[in-house]
């Protein structure tokens, strides 16, 4: 009986807490992280052995980055405990609404812009931002040649950049606001 991916990810799990221990987390942090880890894999990767170096071994490098990219977006960090009592007031001072707002326009904005491009555009497009697959990582399952598809994505950012300004002003300005009341 072949084993699942979490099965195989579980057999390093030691290995996964003292990478995330090396980024300077405590130990209930590291935890976090790598509890995040196997839920970010899991639902990300479709086939297992695009993450693997052979059939028994984990590729320890792409699981490394998955846990530092969580750790540097500060995905552990975000634990608050709530007074049931005051539990509404707690809510809005914690709950930034105009930053949600802005940020919610701001991707909603991008992928109605990307929703009207070429089909060949949108899914070069949302096979590297929304499934986070590398432009290498593409073109060695496409066999679509690396400049091909950094041109195509460095075009559809300057198109969704040029088009949408306004939402980005108003996400930097709520982001600057939220930031200085934590």
């Amino acid at each position: 009986m072949e084993r699942s991916l979490i099965e195989r990810l579980g057999e390093k799990h030691r290995d996964w807490l003292n990478m995330a221990l090396s980024f300077g987390c405590s130990w209930g942090e590291a935890n976090e992280l790598v509890q995040l880890m196997y839920v970010r894999i899991v639902k990300y990767v479709d086939d297992a052995e695009k993450i693997m170096y052979n059939e028994k071994e984990v590729n320890t490098y792409y699981v490394y980055v998955t846990l530092r990219n969580l750790f540097l977006s500060k995905q552990h960090v975000y634990k608050i405990d709530f007074d049931i009592e005051n539990a509404s007031e707690q809510f809005a001072s914690v709950i930034d609404f105009d930053y949600e707002e802005a940020h919610k326009e701001l991707f909603e904005k991008i992928d109605g812009i990307v929703d009207n491009w070429y089909w060949y555009d949108k899914k070069l497009w949302n096979i590297h931002f929304k499934d986070l697959m590398s432009m290498r990582g593409i073109s060695s399952a496409t066999k679509i040649s690396l400049s091909s598809i950094f041109n195509t994505l460095k075009n559809g950012k300057e198109k969704v950049r040029k088009e949408t300004q306004k939402e980005y002003q108003k996400y930097v300005k709520s982001k600057i606001k939220k930031e200085k009341h934590n």
